[in-house]
């Protein structure tokens, strides 16, 4: 955990716990929905399994998680006292999207951009079928640039590194920061279009219905500072 502080203020309390490196993103995995811990671990990509465990042990010694076991597989759930930072990390997304606009190439990830589009994904809005979408990323480094994306109510929004075996919809091709910047509310999907940073083919009624199936961040409707902070280098 971090180091004590030595004051009585609660912030400086709760910053003990919760000011460790990796410590909020870890609870952002578990809020948004993740138990296990391979689930954890594919939302925090550069953080060792080893730290992860220690994360992980930490918060529940703290008592913000229990560790449960089913079919013999531990299970990480947030207990009250952590699920009550949901809005404190909504909070922070918000500031972050309305106060920091830099974005680096480094921040640019389709693994972890999918990861949030298949979290955030609205059931209401997906196809009744089962509907298979193949990305293109050609910016990606190789073995990150083909995606599939399989759509349905019932099943939600599956990403896949390999082929799936589902009959594709819709082709889309693009880069990394473009689908980046449509998922965050920075550009419209027509825009993207428009200006050929974008391409879709396939049937028809698909391509049209794509951008509503993927819709948007939740952070996209926060309104943006008119002058941003830069983050350090």
């Amino acid at each position: 955990m971090a180091k004590h502080y030595d004051q009585y203020c609660p912030v400086a309390r709760a910053a003990e716990i919760l000011a460790e490196r990796w410590t909020l993103l870890v609870l952002r995995e578990l809020l948004w929905g993740e138990e296990r811990f391979n689930g954890i671990a594919r939302g925090v990509p550069r953080m060792s399994p080893s730290l992860l465990a220690t994360r992980l042990r930490e918060l529940q010694r703290a008592g913000l998680l229990r560790r449960d076991m089913d079919d013999d597989e531990p299970r990480y759930r947030l207990t009250q006292a952590g699920l009550e930072l949901r809005p404190v990390l909504e909070q922070m997304g918000a500031w972050g999207v309305r106060w920091i606009h830099d974005l680096r190439s480094d921040d640019f990830d389709p693994a972890m951009l999918l990861i949030d589009m298949k979290r955030e994904a609205r059931s209401s809005r997906l196809p009744e079928t089962a509907t298979a979408v193949q990305l293109y990323f050609r910016d990606a480094r190789s073995g990150q640039q083909r995606w599939w994306l399989v759509l349905s109510r019932s099943g939600g929004l599956d990403a896949c590194d390999t082929d799936p075996g589902f009959a594709v919809s819709v082709w889309v091709e693009t880069d990394v920061p473009t689908l980046t910047r449509v998922w965050m509310g920075d550009m419209s999907w027509a825009a993207a279009l428009r200006d050929g940073l974008l391409t879709v083919a396939g049937d028809t009624a698909a391509c049209r219905a794509l951008p509503q199936w993927l819709d948007v961040s939740p952070f996209a409707a926060v309104e943006r500072a008119e002058v941003g902070l830069h983050r350090p280098h």
